[in-house]
C-alpha cells in the first residue's frame, strides 16, 4: 500500500507532504488543493473525482475544517485509513455526522492532534499518572502566540486561523490543549470561560480565550481544578502546562521540550527530561504510528471519539462565555450575586 492523498497545501499540509516523502520515499502522492502547483516535484489536481480516480491507501485531510466531508466523500472504498488533521469539525453536530459518515464508510482515521507524541509531553504525563508528586491539586496551562507571525510567509488575514467559517478562532486552532489536558488528567465536568477579541488585528474570530475546567476526581478525591489561558496576540510564543501536586509542581514546557519537578521541601527546579535536538519531530512519531494503526485497528493517536470530546468541550466553552458570569459596578454599591 503506497498511495497517498493529501488534502490542502497549507503549511501544514506541505509538512504532511515533507514527512510522507521521507518516511516512505517510493509512495506515489497525490495533492489535492486549489492553488496552482504546477511544477512542482509531485503530483497535483484541483479535481476531487481525480482524488477518487488515484485511489489512495491512505489519506491525510487538512485545509479548512468546512472542507472535511468534500474529502471523505472523494475517498474510494479501497482506502484503508486517514489521518484527519484538527479541529475535526467546525462543531460538535457536524462532527457527529462526520463520525457516522466515516464509520459507514469502513475508514480507520485518527485526527492529527500530534503533541500527543511528544516525547517531553509523554514523560510529563506518565509521572501524572504514576503519581509521582501524589494527587494533582489544580492546573495552570497557557499557550500563546502572536497570529501575525505564526506563518510568516502568509498575510495571517487570509488563513484559516483568522476565518471563522473556515473553523479558525482560537479555541479550534489551539485545541491540541484541549486534547492533551483531557489525555492527561480525564474528562471535564463543567467550564467556565471568557473567550473574545482583543487584538486590533483584521480577524472575524476570537483571539483570546480565558477558562476555567473541572477534571473528574475519583470517589475519594476531590475535583482537579484547571485553568487554561489561550491566544493569537502575545509574541512571547508559550506552550506550558503545570500541575501543581500534594508533593510539589510538575512543569512541562513546549517549545524547550523540558519536564521540571520542584519537590516538597525544595529550593529550586529540578531537570527531569530535556528533548535531544535531533529527536524525530512529533509529525514523523505521528505517520509511523498511524500507518502501523491502521494495519492493526488500533494505536496511540487520537481517536473520532476524542476529536468529538474536544468539538463538545469548545460548544459548552462558547456557551459558557455568555451564561458563566455576573456583572457588577462596585461604584454604585452593587455586589455580584
Amino acid at each position: 500500500m503506497n498511495r497517498v492523498a493529501i488534502f490542502g497545501y497549507g503549511s501544514i499540509g506541505r509538512r504532511h507532504l515533507s514527512t510522507v516523502r521521507e518516511s516512505m520515499p517510493s509512495a506515489e502522492i497525490l495533492v489535492y488543493s486549489s492553488q496552482n502547483l504546477t511544477g512542482k516535484p509531485f503530483d497535483s489536481t484541483s479535481l476531487l473525482a481525480d482524488v477518487t480516480d488515484f485511489k489512495p491507501d491512505f489519506a491525510i485531510i487538512c485545509g479548512a475544517a468546512s472542507t472535511r466531508f468534500d474529502a471523505i466523500e472523494a475517498l474510494p472504498a479501497h482506502t484503508r485509513g486517514i489521518l484527519i488533521e484538527k479541529p475535526f469539525a467546525l462543531d460538535y453536530q457536524q462532527g457527529v455526522a462526520l463520525s457516522a459518515e466515516i464509520e459507514k464508510r469502513g475508514y480507520f482515521a485518527q485526527l492529527g492532534y500530534n503533541l500527543r507524541f511528544s516525547p517531553s509531553l509523554a514523560v510529563f504525563r506518565s509521572r501524572i499518572q504514576a503519581g509521582h508528586l501524589g494527587d494533582v491539586l489544580s492546573v495552570r496551562a497557557e499557550t500563546g502566540q502572536h497570529l501575525a507571525s505564526w506563518r510568516p510567509e502568509q498575510d495571517y488575514r487570509t488563513t484559516v486561523s483568522a476565518q471563522d467559517a473556515l473553523g479558525g478562532g482560537v479555541l479550534r486552532e489551539l485545541s491540541h490543549e484541549l486534547d492533551y489536558l483531557v489525555w492527561i488528567f480525564g474528562d471535564v465536568t463543567w467550564v467556565s470561560s471568557w473567550h473574545g477579541r482583543q487584538s486590533s488585528m483584521e480577524i472575524n474570530v476570537d483571539d483570546t480565550a480565558h477558562i476555567t475546567l473541572s477534571f473528574a476526581g475519583s470517589d475519594s478525591t476531590p475535583p482537579t481544578i484547571g485553568q487554561l489561558n489561550l491566544d493569537f496576540v502575545r509574541h512571547d510564543s508559550t506552550r506550558r502546562v503545570s500541575a501543581i501536586c500534594e508533593s510539589g509542581t510538575l512543569r512541562w514546557d513546549g517549545i524547550s521540550g523540558r519536564v521540571e519537578q520542584w519537590q516538597q521541601g525544595g529550593s529550586g527546579w529540578d531537570l527531569l527530561y530535556a528533548e535531544a535536538p535531533e529527536a524525530a519531530s512529533t509529525y514523523s512519531l505521528q505517520w509511523d504510528s498511524f500507518l502501523s494503526a491502521a494495519q492493526s485497528g488500533s494505536g496511540l493517536g487520537a481517536t473520532v471519539n476524542d476529536g468529538l470530546k474536544v468539538l463538545a468541550l469548545i460548544d459548552l466553552i462558547r456557551a459558557s462565555n455568555t451564561t458563566g458570569g455576573h456583572r457588577f459596578s462596585p461604584d454604585k454599591g452593587e455586589l455580584p450575586v
